[in-house]
């Protein structure tokens, strides 16, 4: 692991009070209790916190070696809604990866592990 992960420096991520639970060679968990600014005018969490909780744990799992891993194409579908009251959890695994590009899951559960977002990224590494 490289001396210094940028990911864990993210500031918009510590602002929303994520918490990471583990990362280890290519992969990710990380944790996200759901705070009542999160809601969008419909009553569910605002798709873009759930974007962000898939884009950190990512972020983690890219930058868990010695190479810098940053996004270059993410794309992410929204399975079921996530409500007021969910504990939000994303997990991100390397899938494939060559020497400058990689490709990662990610997928975004609730407390009782339902899947509310699954996105795959494809890191570019420098």
């Amino acid at each position: 692991m490289p001396q210094e992960n940028p990911a864990l420096k993210d500031k918009f991520a510590r602002h929303l009070n994520i918490e990471v639970v583990l990362v280890k060679e290519d992969y990710a968990k990380v944790k996200l209790a759901v705070q009542a600014h999160f809601i969008n005018g419909a009553g569910f969490v605002q798709g873009g916190v759930i974007f962000t909780l898939a884009d950190f744990a990512f972020g983690l799992a890219a930058n868990s070696q010695k190479d810098s891993g940053l996004a270059v194409n993410v794309s992410v579908n929204f399975i079921k809604a996530a409500l007021p009251t969910d504990c939000l959890f994303a997990e991100a695994k390397l899938v494939s990866r060559t020497r400058k590009l990689g490709t990662y899951q990610a997928e975004v559960t609730n407390q009782d592990g339902a899947i509310i977002a699954r996105c795959q990224t494809l890191a570019y590494f420098k």
